[in-house]
């Protein structure tokens, strides 16, 4: 049987990475979540030791319309958002006379770090502190180092931050100096170091409401299921390196959490490493090409999206997804209805349409899957998961759960399905 993989999504959520609970007046100094056996082995590789070139401060090639990103249009010219900061900004700072050695500069830079930065790790004590590191994933250059030093002062002066700001802010003074430097990042992310973390992909009402002023400022139009698409849960902890010699040399100013993370491997985190136009501007559509499967099961694992009330399923599932369109955004799972007519329907409301499919065949497995194993048939789902070349059982059953909220095992895939 032919069956047609349909849908074009994106992922993403993103948590406060590298973030141990602080007070207004002090660091906390606790130790972060142990992170698990698994977490550990993933990260036992060796460290980069390959040079790396300086990451460029260049802005972007101009922007071509409807042709390099996958025919979308680009609203924004992205650029390095920690590009090195002028001679005036660095005056400002009272960072602008260091001299001596690349390292004796670089460890200048992290002296100028803890007399004039303080770190704060919980959301919950500063509701803002990951929308730089996060809006600079998706969107490069939307919140500038040149904007954070000034946006985000302290009663007493000091630039708070987490460890994402800690190294932009020491990769842009670094530059200044015509310092080989970079920002590395142990790409694990937090959500795998501690299940009390959130995983998955999206962005909360709260938090575009929040955004909507910078897009404001640079002339953006930019729904909220774009930007929510884009969004994405960042790496665990960031940090700077300077090349001193022939080795690159890690400079964390994150007080108390570098210690945490000093013995783990980073690789080179590219400032435009999360940037995906055809997720920021294309079109949310339904059809059969260019699903991408993988982005599709992380968006859901987020689901539902706050605020989403979606409807209440023919099994009783509440907050599932309204419509394709709603489906394509991730907005909620996969909805389950008893009757083929109802799915057919699903699949013909906004942002969908009408597909063959061999309806008499899908209903005779619905049946007999339902039947056998006494759990609900997530049809919506199969036919979306279900590519022109057959399907693994390890990787259909992983998918079709996350689509669902379901227990599929896979017995009961090659029972019931294959």
């Amino acid at each position: 049987m032919k069956r047609t993989l349909v849908l074009l999504i994106a992922c993403l959520l993103v948590l406060s990475a590298c973030s141990p609970s602080s007070t207004a007046s002090e660091v906390s100094q606790d130790p972060l979540p142990e992170p698990s056996e698994e977490s550990q082995k993933a990260v036992a590789q060796e460290p980069t030791t390959e040079p790396v070139p300086t990451q460029e401060t260049e802005t972007e090639e101009e922007i071509v319309e409807d042709e390099d990103a996958g025919g979308v249009t680009e609203q924004f010219e992205i650029f390095n958002p920690y590009q090195a900061f002028s001679e005036e900004e660095m005056t400002d700072l009272g960072a602008a006379d260091f001299s001596g050695t690349d390292q004796e500069i670089a460890q200048l830079i992290i002296n100028w770090q803890k007399a004039n930065m303080h770190y704060i790790g919980d959301p919950n004590q500063q509701a803002d502190i990951s929308h730089p590191m996060r809006w600079n994933f998706f969107l490069p250059g939307i919140y500038p180092v040149s904007d954070m030093v000034q946006d985000r002062r302290m009663a007493d002066g000091k630039i708070y931050g987490l460890c994402w700001d800690y190294a932009s802010i020491f990769v842009a003074m670094a530059d200044y100096y015509d310092l080989e430097c970079r920002v590395t990042a142990y790409k694990t992310l937090m959500s795998d170091l501690n299940p009390i973390f959130q995983a998955g992909a999206g962005m909360s009402q709260d938090e575009y409401e929040a955004i909507l002023p910078r897009l404001s400022d640079q002339e953006l139009d930019i729904d909220y299921d774009h930007i929510s698409r884009s969004a994405r849960e960042t790496w665990s902890h960031y940090r700077a390196e300077v090349k001193i010699g022939e080795e690159w040399v890690a400079f964390d100013g994150a007080p108390g959490v570098s210690a945490e993370y000093a013995a783990y491997s980073y690789d080179l985190v590219n400032w435009d490493e999360g940037y995906d136009p055809e997720l920021l501007y294309g079109e949310v559509v339904f059809s059969e090409e260019g699903l991408n499967i993988p982005v599709l099961a992380e968006l859901l694992i987020s689901a539902p999206v706050e605020g989403y009330e979606g409807i209440v399923d023919d099994a009783g599932n509440s907050n599932r997804a309204a419509t394709m369109e709603d489906l394509a955004a991730g907005k909620g799972l996969v909805p389950y209805f008893e009757n083929i007519e109802d799915i057919k329907a699903f699949f013909s409301t906004p942002g969908g349409e009408d597909l063959d499919f061999d309806w008499d065949e899908f209903a005779e497995i619905k049946m007999d899957y339902e039947e056998g194993t006494g759990k609900l048939f997530f049809f919506i789902a199969d036919a979306l998961i279900y590519m022109e070349d057959e399907l693994a059982a390890e990787d259909y059953v992983p998918y079709y759960n996350a689509f669902t909220g379901s227990d599929m095992t896979v017995e009961d895939f090659n029972e019931w399905i294959k």
